[in-house]
């Protein structure tokens, strides 16, 4: 009896509760700061996180990424990027994660002290591939998925397809979709895949030695049936850069800051983000590095 009733709460937990999100739902969580700060845009100049297609180099050297923040109801989030050329492709191989340990499990009594506690976390490793064409970007990623609490875990993997294109008067273009996919049963059921269609355009303008690329994205989540419109943008002076974002659904709304400073071959950016249901600030600092 006692074995059934943990798993119960074990259960209820990560279903009714904001750990829940430590499920297939981290997979929706802002990577990196530039994420953060102007809100994951799928259009050209935006994030190869929510759309492959984006994945490119600047330069011929390779470059890493190292992610590290902390998202609502204190889950830490951390991911590594290694981006390079592969061939005609542009590859990137990564790992995210996101995670809680200080869960506590009590029994259905009251206690001043927890049982025992007890972590949730959740883990994708995969390989990305973008493609440049006469006709725009295309590109795909492929990621294994794992996550688990306390006794209870589940793997699976996911498919992520995205197109961009840039043209000669300062608009860009993208559209993507991610999570397809499935993973293995969790406890008694089966978790649903958070899947996404994400489409947007970017405009670019240029003031002197200040360039500026703005930036609309419409995010819908087919677990949830609803939109979400980001507007964000990408100010650079010289190192410089300068970003900011808002987003809102039917029911909620936030609004993001972020700067950022590139010395040689390493920079720097920190993002917060401050939303209307008031439940914390999450935020994220992002280096990256110039490989010789």
């Amino acid at each position: 009896m006692h074995l059934i009733f943990r798993k119960s709460i074990l259960y209820t937990t990560l279903s009714f509760s904001s750990l829940f999100a430590i499920g297939t739902q981290f997979l929706m969580f802002p990577e990196s700061a530039y994420d953060l700060a102007m809100g994951s845009h799928v259009s050209f100049g935006g994030s190869e996180n929510v759309n492959p297609s984006l994945i490119k180099l600047t330069q011929s050297s390779p470059l890493l990424y190292i992610n590290s923040g902390n998202w609502y109801g204190d889950i830490r989030t951390s991911g590594v990027n290694y981006i390079h050329t592969l061939g005609n492709y542009n590859n990137k191989i990564f790992l995210k994660q996101a995670g809680i340990a200080d869960l506590e499990y009590r029994e259905n009594k009251p206690s001043d002290e927890p049982n025992t506690t007890f972590g949730a976390y959740g883990f994708a490793l995969g390989s990305g591939f973008s493609l440049n064409t006469a006709v725009g970007n295309f590109g795909v990623t492929f990621s294994a998925l794992y996550f688990t609490i306390y006794d209870q875990s589940s793997q699976g993997l996911k498919i992520d397809l995205g197109y961009s294109n840039v043209y000669n008067n300062g608009w860009g273009v993208g559209v993507s979709i991610l999570n397809l996919g499935s993973v293995s049963t969790f406890y008694q059921e089966k978790p649903k895949m958070p899947i996404r269609l994400l489409t947007g355009f970017t405009k670019d303008i240029e003031l002197k030695s200040i360039s500026s690329r703005l930036y609309t994205t419409g995010d819908f989540s087919f677990i949830n049936d609803s939109w979400k419109i980001k507007i964000g943008n990408n100010t650079n002076w010289k190192q410089i850069k300068l970003l900011s974002g808002y987003s809102f659904t039917k029911h909620t709304s936030s609004i993001s800051f972020g700067s950022g400073f590139l010395y040689g071959r390493f920079g720097i950016t920190y993002a917060i983000r401050m939303g209307s249901q008031e439940i914390g600030i999450p935020q994220t600092l992002s280096l990256s590095f110039r490989l010789p």
